[in-house]
């Protein structure tokens, strides 16, 4: 396969030197792509999954299908998804990793897709082997973030697994940094196409924010805090809540807003309680209408311990929120300090509680900030520029493997 990489220098994904078909005439052709994830459900690598489905299929000639390894939460079933083709292999089906594989196979014939997409190591392995088993011309594999699975015990072993896609996409340059090194993986076979959002989905909205608050979030307040993830370990929202115990403290009207469900949630309440913050922490659980909740903010909190190119905190930038995030994974490629936000060590609740009572006590900082995020959201982290570096990039994997044959 014809590398991407010149002069050992890894091109990122709008780079023109790295796009060839954008004058080779293939950019007209039909387009019909498989995506595999390993389970339809709320989350941040699902919904841009749904997200790069819908935009795609805007596109002429177009066509789109996910197929899920495992049944979700019902994320499809929103409103916003239900013109999208989907597939959940059967429980028959998932009995054993070859009745999986086999599955897929089965679907790939059936649908006879130009590219397959698949989206982390387990449909990676799965939808690679199945690919490559019926033919598929192109096989494309996104790593969504850090977090490197052996196989056997060997990186050595993974490495080889991953070969069974033509390209590896990375959202983050920390991300490819890290797959590289751990893997040995050749650079040529990698690229760089950062996540993207929506930002006329997500935008500021002007008039009376507390009566939409009320309305809303059923809670007020000054600063008004909020987050939105999978209430699990990784996320941080312990470490969110002690921060917040200082910033109540020193903010009497102060108040945080809590998007998202998962197996912590529970203890997480708990939590909130034994620290007195009961009436001043609304946990929310999935939503829908994320898109009505964060203008409602004043400052995002992005606690994390892990991250690649974090998709909520893309939102929150885009509505023009300031923004204090730890630094990991792709979470500085995001937030420029002292720019548009600020960046803390993770599991550091005073450092975090710090920057969140800086913005609350300089609110026209603040609200400069949120401009100069929603202006790099719009310029770096568009869904349309994403979209349009993965569709150049079947273009050119089906270019290279056309002139290979």
């Amino acid at each position: 396969m014809r590398s991407f990489a010149t002069a050992g220098r890894i091109l990122r994904s709008d780079d023109p030197a790295a796009h060839p078909s954008r004058e080779s005439g293939v950019n007209n052709r039909a387009l019909n792509v498989v995506h595999v994830v390993r389970a339809i459900q709320t989350g941040g690598l699902e919904t841009l999954v749904l997200e790069m489905c819908l935009q795609m299929q805007r596109l002429p000639g177009m066509e789109v299908h996910v197929c899920a390894l495992q049944p979700g939460d019902e994320l499809e079933h929103w409103d916003r998804y239900l013109g999208i083709p989907r597939t959940v292999i059967s429980a028959s089906e998932r009995n054993s990793q070859l009745a999986s594989i086999s599955a897929l196979a089965r679907l790939f014939r059936r649908k006879r897709p130009d590219v397959v997409h698949l989206h982390n190591f387990l449909s990676h392995v799965n939808g690679g082997l199945a690919a490559r088993l019926v033919g598929v011309p192109a096989v494309v594999t996104t790593k969504h973030g850090a977090g490197w699975p052996l196989v056997h015990g060997s990186s050595r072993v993974a490495g080889w697994c991953w070969r069974l896609s033509h390209v590896v996409v990375a959202v983050s340059a920390d991300v490819q940094q890290g797959f590289q090194a751990f893997y040995g993986f050749p650079p040529g076979r990698t690229r760089l196409i950062l996540n993207g959002i929506d930002t006329n989905r997500f935008r500021p909205v002007e008039g009376d924010r507390e009566e939409q608050r009320r309305r809303i979030v059923g809670l007020s307040g000054s600063p008004l805090l909020g987050t939105v993830c999978r209430l699990v370990d990784g996320k941080g929202i312990r470490t969110l809540l002690t921060a917040f115990a200082t910033v109540a403290a020193q903010a009497p009207r102060a108040a945080l807003v809590i998007v998202g469900d998962g197996e912590d949630r529970g203890s997480l309440e708990q939590e909130t309680s034994r620290l007195g913050l009961r009436d001043r922490v609304a946990f929310l659980g999935n939503r829908a209408d994320v898109e009505a909740i964060y203008p409602l903010l004043d400052i995002y909190v992005q606690p994390s311990y892990a991250e690649g190119i974090s998709l909520t905190m893309l939102e929150a930038c885009s509505c023009a929120l300031p923004v204090v995030a730890t630094t990991v994974g792709g979470n500085p490629e995001i937030v420029s300090e002292g720019q548009n936000g600020y960046l803390v060590p993770p599991r550091d609740a005073p450092a975090l509680a710090s920057a969140i009572l800086a913005q609350w006590k300089a609110p026209e900082v603040a609200r400069a900030m949120g401009e100069s995020a929603r202006r790099r959201v719009v310029e770096c982290f568009s869904i349309e520029r994403m979209v349009q570096n993965y569709v150049e990039l079947y273009r050119d994997i089906q270019a290279a493997r056309g002139s290979r044959r």
